[in-house]
């Protein structure tokens, strides 16, 4: 799952030639290319910066990521062992060089510069992600559960690391552990809403939404975890009358998942529980062969979906679980080698499902020619 960092410059001093306005000003258009994914232009701007300063681990460091990325493993990891020499103290140089050190098969020595960058900065998230993976793709799955803990035990609430914990826990065979995490009977939860007044029944309240989501100005393909369908942006800026109104919805459904958590103050659904939160939310419109694939809401405490328009293929016995919602299957950007435990919620109307933002969640791809339109949503704790 190579994470990797690119690095800000250093300033030249004064007096150099090209000057050090000069040479920010050319690697602010080369990061800005590599970006974008110009990787060749990029390089060249990487090129010519290091021509007037061959010492700049910044330049060094993001070049060694271009190397890397054609294949040029030895060249990248000849650049980042010059861009530590010149600054051994960004922890963004290490986390390169072991996402490379990765790459080339050199898993041990990886494993040490990831270590390096935790040290240098014990709160940075990505060097903990790519160790963790790196022990789970050795088949050490105890040693990634430690690695996603200290993760956690750094940064506070990391909703990815302990996503990851709980498989890793999976695959070390430490059951009872990761059972106790992702509780499906206790912490997956339904609610049931009504139309509010001013709405026929719930068949117009969800007609009138599923209008909103489908007509919405931000609605786009290819983003995020979907899947031959698209997406919307926020749904609650400036929400016109029928978003206000399922807000209200969404919002006692929350209080009544806060009211129905079991006295367990251990676990994360629990522990991290907000005294105040805010809600976002965006609507999904999918087509035939239409999914999410399996992710997690790192910014969430808690998640919860409800259905506007819903194929007929839902509720063919003969076909579930099309279209159904699923929980349990890890991303597949880590080693995890132990096969999910998978279970799977019906969609229905005037029904909201509510489950921690850690469970990995996505949906199974259907096929029909009918729209499946959803809403989600996040709690997010707020300060």
């Amino acid at each position: 799952m190579a994470r990797t960092s690119s690095s800000k410059a250093k300033r030249i001093k004064a007096g150099s030639s090209p000057s050090a306005e000069a040479l920010e000003a050319l690697m602010r258009q080369a990061v800005a290319h590599h970006h974008a994914g110009r990787y060749s232009t990029a390089a060249k701007g990487y090129r010519e910066v290091l021509t007037a300063a061959p010492d700049h681990a910044a330049a060094l460091s993001s070049l060694a990521m271009i190397e890397s990325r054609g294949g040029r493993h030895q060249r990248a990891i000849h650049l980042l062992q010059r861009a530590v020499a010149a600054d051994d103290s960004n922890p963004g140089h290490y986390m390169n060089l072991g996402a490379v050190l990765a790459a080339a098969a050199r898993v041990d020595d990886a494993a040490k510069a990831y270590q390096r960058a935790i040290h240098l900065q014990p709160n940075y998230a990505d060097p903990y992600y790519n160790l963790g993976d790196l022990h789970l793709r050795a088949g050490r799955p105890d040693a990634a559960v430690e690695v996603f803990a200290a993760c956690e035990a750094a940064r506070g609430r990391d909703y990815l690391a302990l996503a990851y914990r709980v498989h890793a826990l999976r695959d070390a065979g430490r059951d009872d552990e990761a059972h106790w995490l992702l509780d499906y009977e206790r912490y997956l939860m339904g609610h049931d809403f009504d139309a509010p007044e001013g709405y026929a029944d719930l068949a117009a309240f969800n007609a009138a939404l599923a209008e909103h989501v489908s007509t919405h100005p931000t609605l786009r393909g290819g983003i995020l975890s979907t899947e031959n369908g698209k997406h919307t942006a926020e749904l609650l800026d400036q929400p016109p009358a029928v978003m206000r109104a399922l807000e209200a919805s969404i919002h006692r459904g929350v209080r009544a998942y806060m009211d129905a958590l079991p006295d367990d103050p251990e676990h994360p659904a629990v522990k991290f529980r907000p005294q105040r939160y805010r809600l976002s939310s965006w609507g999904v419109v999918m087509n035939d062969r239409g999914h999410e694939r399996a992710h997690v809401h790192p910014n969430g405490w808690l998640s919860g979906v409800l259905y506007l328009e819903l194929p007929a293929v839902i509720d063919d016995p003969d076909r579930h679980p099309e279209g159904w919602l699923e929980f349990g299957r890890p991303t597949a950007a880590l080693g995890f080698q132990r096969p999910p435990e998978l279970r799977h919620a019906r969609p229905g109307y005037g029904r909201m499902w509510l489950f921690p933002s850690f469970f990995y969640h996505g949906t199974v791809p259907f096929r029909s020619q009918q729209r499946r339109i959803c809403i989600a949503f996040d709690v997010e704790p707020a300060p």
